[in-house]
């Protein structure tokens, strides 16, 4: 078997049909692939509605489970996976027709670990025309190192490449369990050990927008729970900042730097989530007091003011780095974003 496509579902009675539709127009035979359902505690009708479409479609493989969270759901995924390359896919987004057997033919041609392609951002659930225009005869193969050097701005999403099951296997990587933004340190430890990766200009993927999405979804318990987190992670990306920076002849001071700005990156995000959330100022203390011992707090604003050049952001940065003055500011910005005279990403 070629390929195995996991996807957790939770809630997705609304979704799951049309995803499924997708994936069988993807120019393989149904020997090549099989779609791996884990339903995660859904309390709407989804679990109904794959039952029913399992029983004429020959290659889903489909589990329950109580509720756990898409960490727990993708690596139970990976455990019952049998095809030769895996891809995780989010149950409301889409992939365009016959793309999956295309990547399938580079990673097989190039012997690669894994392969990343592009995504369009859009509200429209019938972009299913694949664009390989911009596709040459040949690629060009790199390791993960040099990739993320070359590429401060590569997507972390595990929706974005395709993977050798075998790799993921011998590196023995899992997603974060019990958190938000589980893909990002995943992502990372991927292409930190990949000796063979690529990126083609293909738009293979398509990422629906929508007000209940992780990023984006407003109920207060939720932001607090991504606030959460956004700590882990950065905590977590501060871990592999002191690692690498011990091995100066293995990382070069651009791929630390690069490293270094994800981690203050995520530390602006978060400050925003802050003032969406319903975290007092003592809650926020702690979370500035975990920072400081990574010295992740202060934000490196070297690094954010190269990439976020808009006067808002940049004041933005400099409040949040100000402890006090955040603490002075805050319940005034919660009001105003109440008020909708200001919005926080």
């Amino acid at each position: 078997m070629k390929l195995s496509v996991i996807i957790p579902c939770y809630n997705a009675q609304e979704h799951i049909e049309r995803c499924l539709t997708n994936l069988i127009n993807q120019n393989l035979k149904v020997s090549e692939y099989e779609i791996i359902l884990i339903d995660d505690g859904s309390k709407d009708d989804t679990a109904k509605i794959i039952e029913r479409l399992k029983a004429s479609t020959k290659n889903i493989v489909f589990h329950k489970q109580p509720n756990q969270g898409q960490g727990v759901a993708r690596n139970y995924g990976l455990k019952l996976a049998e095809g030769e390359y895996v891809y995780f896919l989010d149950v409301d987004d889409y992939i365009a027709n016959n793309s999956l057997s295309l990547l399938l033919n580079y990673l097989e041609k190039y012997n690669l670990d894994l392969i990343g392609f592009n995504t369009i951002i859009t509200e429209n659930y019938n972009l299913f025309k694949l664009n390989n225009e911009a596709l040459n005869s040949e690629i060009s193969i790199t390791n993960g190192i040099d990739y993320i050097t070359e590429n401060r701005h590569h997507r972390l999403e595990p929706w974005w490449y395709i993977t050798k099951r075998e790799y993921l296997l011998e590196i023995g990587v899992a997603f974060e369990e019990g958190v938000f933004l589980e893909d990002a340190i995943f992502t990372i430890k991927v292409l930190l050990n990949a000796k063979r990766f690529a990126h083609i200009p293909l738009d293979a993927h398509r990422y629906i927008t929508s007000p209940s999405s992780t990023m984006r979804n407003k109920n207060k318990k939720h932001i607090n729970k991504l606030v959460k987190s956004y700590v882990k992670l950065i905590l977590n990306l501060n871990q592999i900042i002191t690692k690498i920076s011990s091995l100066p002849e293995i990382y070069s001071a651009k791929f630390i730097e690069n490293i270094k700005y994800r981690s203050s990156a995520n530390t602006m995000y978060m400050f925003f989530k802050i003032v969406s959330s319903n975290y007092t100022i003592n809650d926020i203390n702690k979370v500035i007091n975990k920072l400081k011992l990574v010295n992740a707090y202060p934000m490196d604003t070297n690094l954010l003011n190269k990439e976020f050049s808009h006067p808002k952001i940049r004041l933005a940065i400099y409040i949040f780095n100000h402890k006090y003055l955040l603490y002075i500011l805050l319940y005034p910005l919660r009001l105003l974003e109440r008020k909708g005279i200001i919005s926080t990403p």
